[in-house]
């Protein structure tokens, strides 16, 4: 599978994911909507160390953009494309605030998709990041993220904090007080209202029981079985 071929993206991270993990996540955010991918100008929110943009690429994306706020995984998103070979001038890592560059720099690059993975429930700032993945002008967002179990009917975001000197966290910003950050866990009904209101609609959710039944014994994988992780495409319907 893709990262058995790539197991470099083991090393340059903190943020600790096993092989199993990441192979069947390729599965669901790339290889599932390798049809909207194929020749496509991408936006990868919170870009980490480049795994994902290089996944996109390797699926057939023109140019991956990412963002990412913590210096040393922009350098280690650098290094690993370069190490693996990547094409020069088919990607472009900046290291910055994700909301400041959405709201200065996105009219400086055109996107048809974007990826937000592992990001939205390390942020409270929903209205800033739905207008920004308005205003970026993609046609697709492929998000995957955290949510709140299935019981929780209608839109509902939980807040939390989170301590914001944890790679695997949200980043300080100018919200943040004392090295932590508010932060928000939204229901996939909650997803679906703040995407229409953008003018977006979800397309699909990824069947991830299926998957699961073909990888039983798939490693760190339990947020998915329970519902309470989802991965799924949403469609601009209007500008």
């Amino acid at each position: 599978m893709f990262f058995d071929d790539h197991p470099r993206f083991l090393d340059t991270s903190q943020t600790y994911a096993s092989l199993d993990r990441l192979n069947l996540r390729h599965e669901a955010i790339i290889t599932d909507n390798a049809d909207v991918l194929v020749g496509a100008r991408v936006l990868d929110i919170a870009s980490h160390d480049g795994r994902w943009s290089f996944a996109a690429l390797q699926a057939g994306a023109a140019h991956v953009t990412g963002l990412e706020a913590r210096p040393h995984l922009v350098a280690n998103a650098r290094a690993n494309l370069t190490g693996e070979g990547a094409a020069d001038g088919s990607y472009e890592f900046v290291c910055t605030d994700v909301f400041d560059w959405l709201d200065g720099g996105v009219s400086d690059v055109e996107v048809d998709v974007v990826l937000c993975l592992g990001f939205l429930y390390h942020t409270m700032r929903y209205p800033e990041l739905f207008a920004g993945l308005r205003s970026s002008g993609a046609s697709h967002v492929i998000l995957d993220t955290e949510v709140l179990p299935p019981r929780f009917s209608g839109p509902t975001i939980q807040v939390r904090v989170e301590d914001n000197s944890r790679e695997s966290n949200a980043v300080a910003d100018r919200y943040a007080h004392r090295e932590r950050t508010l932060v928000g866990k939204p229901s996939v009904d909650a997803l679906g209202v703040m995407f229409e209101l953008h003018g977006f609609e979800i397309e699909k959710i990824f069947d991830w029981s299926e998957l699961l039944d073909r990888f039983p014994s798939a490693r760190q994988v339990e947020l998915y079985r329970r519902q309470t992780r989802v991965t799924l495409r949403a469609e601009q319907r209007a500008r």
